[in-house]
């Protein structure tokens, strides 16, 4: 019996992630939730990274969320060796996502990186309205890191 309280009362600890990484070059990158079907996506937490934009020259980037769906042009999402499941979210380049809430800008320096700590945003509803955009006015290499379970 103390067997299988404590497994019960465990299981949440033991729960499945799948992790991904997408990368494009452009000047907006979409994460976006699908219409149904949806798992949580949930970014590193504890300071770590979520989001990374590289750019060559001068620049600023804007990230935002939950704008009007993307549609085109669908990325490609790789899987983390030891994740077999595919991924429920889907990554749009060349995004033609609509406006949403934008909750920063920053500033990136030419041949600058910069870090995102994504830690406190998690999309977990379905509806393609679900999303979260890096947007830059020149094109800069954009990478999303994100788990779903």
């Amino acid at each position: 019996m103390k067997t299988l309280l404590f497994l019960i009362l465990s299981a949440p600890m033991f729960a499945q992630y799948s992790n991904y990484i997408a990368t494009a070059t452009t000047t907006k990158f979409t994460l976006q939730q699908p219409a149904t079907n949806a798992k949580t996506v949930v970014f590193p937490q504890g300071g770590r990274i979520g989001a990374s934009v590289y750019c060559a020259s001068a620049d600023t980037l804007t990230l935002s969320w939950n704008g009007t769906a993307a549609t085109a042009t669908a990325g490609t999402i790789h899987a983390v060796p030891s994740t077999a499941i595919p991924a429920s979210a889907t990554v749009w380049t060349g995004s033609d996502v609509g406006s949403g809430t934008t909750a920063q800008t920053y500033a990136i320096a030419a041949a600058g990186t910069q870090n995102l700590d994504l830690g406190w945003f998690n999309m977990g509803a379905n509806g393609t309205g679900n999303n979260i955009t890096l947007a830059t006015t020149g094109s800069c290499v954009m990478t999303f890191y994100w788990s779903e379970q």
